[in-house]
């Protein structure tokens, strides 16, 4: 009789012992998928949904969060801008345990394809209508700036303010790869918008301040004309870039001429978008508060971007460079290839573009 209860309650303590084992730690990298990340070991992560739209184009926004234990109306907040895969939940995952480190509000904004589609929607903040073209000027038209999903991140937070009863006036924002793309535009597009201080990190492509070439890679067309950009530079935008982001064949990097032409990868366009509008600032006679940041031994991950960007926003620590570069070496580029205001140079590459464009977003 005893043998024959051995076996069963052997088999049941073996089962709840299976059962009562947690699951492995989730390892989150920039390709984890949207559904599978459940940070549940954090108790203050949520979203709320938002109004976000005009009357014209209604928006309601999910704002994933990450709060610190004490949250009072004097907590600063920043936003965290996620990338092309529009997975605002794992970018809020990255920056989540920041909260509490640096007593501040963490939120992702989700971005939704069905209320701003492709990477004109996003990355390009609604400033032009879906069929516009990156290389054809007289294709697409300029749709209304409160439109834009600048305009309406800048709405969100205000109802978040409200929601949460804070006192802010302004945010910092950060965003890598697409969302880099979507943070420099808004500085240059969108510069009323309520930042105190933007970083984009390890953005593919650029707005340069050149008006012989349509959006996304130029300002023709785009009702900014070169004046308007003083607002702009009075910014404080950080253009970030991770020092072995410098794959020029990586899978996410646009191939087309006129996007090579910025640089051959993220680190030299990076370089290359700054010292332009460097450029411009001082033909223009205004204040330049942009600045170039390297982060050392980082590739295209905005996971691991998001801790020297952290860092840098939200404790005021940089990585100093270990060789100071000249001027005229930080660019990344020499002679003509360097001078992006020339037209000229704009024109060889509308000239060598084609019209079947892929899209690099």
């Amino acid at each position: 009789m005893k043998k024959r209860l051995i076996l069963p309650l052997g088999l049941m303590a073996l089962l709840a012992a299976c059962q009562s084992t947690p699951p492995a730690p989730m390892t989150y990298s920039e390709n984890t998928e949207q559904e599978s990340v459940q940070p549940e070991t954090f108790e203050r992560y949520g979203s709320i949904v938002v109004p976000a739209g005009t009357a014209e184009k209604p928006v309601n926004m999910r704002l994933w969060y990450a709060r610190p234990d004490r949250l009072t109306a004097d907590t600063p907040v920043v936003l965290v801008m996620h990338g092309g895969r529009r997975d605002a939940d794992n970018y809020r995952d990255f920056w989540g345990p920041y909260a509490n480190k640096y007593n501040v509000l963490v939120v992702a904004p989700e971005v939704s394809q069905k209320d701003f589609p492709t990477g004109w929607g996003y990355q390009a903040g609604n400033w032009v209508s879906p069929d516009s073209s990156s290389v054809d000027a007289s294709k697409g038209h300029r749709n209304p700036p409160e439109q834009s999903s600048f305009a309406a991140v800048n709405r969100a937070f205000d109802r978040l303010c409200e929601r949460f009863g804070l006192n802010a006036s302004e945010y910092d924002i950060w965003g890598h790869g697409s969302g880099a793309q979507f943070v420099a535009r808004m500085i240059m597009l969108y510069p009323q918008a309520k930042v105190r201080t933007a970083v984009a990190a390890n953005s593919g492509t650029y707005t340069f301040p050149d008006w012989s070439l349509p959006l996304r890679y130029g300002l023709k067309n785009t009702g900014v004309e070169p004046e308007d950009l003083q607002a702009a530079y009075a910014h404080h935008l950080v253009i970030m870039l991770g020092t072995a982001d410098n794959d020029p064949s990586h899978r996410l990097l646009s191939q087309l001429d006129i996007a090579r032409a910025q640089g051959a990868h993220r680190l030299a366009k990076g370089k290359n978008f700054h010292a332009a509008n460097q450029r411009q600032a001082e033909k223009l006679g205004v204040p330049y508060n942009w600045e170039l940041r390297t982060v050392y031994d980082i590739g295209h991950s905005g996971r691991k971007m998001s801790g020297p960007g952290a860092r840098y926003l939200l404790a005021g620590k940089a990585e100093e460079p270990l060789f100071p570069l000249r001027r005229d070496e930080a660019s990344g580029q020499d002679g003509d290839a360097a001078r992006r205001d020339g037209s000229e140079k704009s024109t060889d590459l509308l000239r060598g573009s084609g019209d079947g464009e892929v899209s690099p977003f």
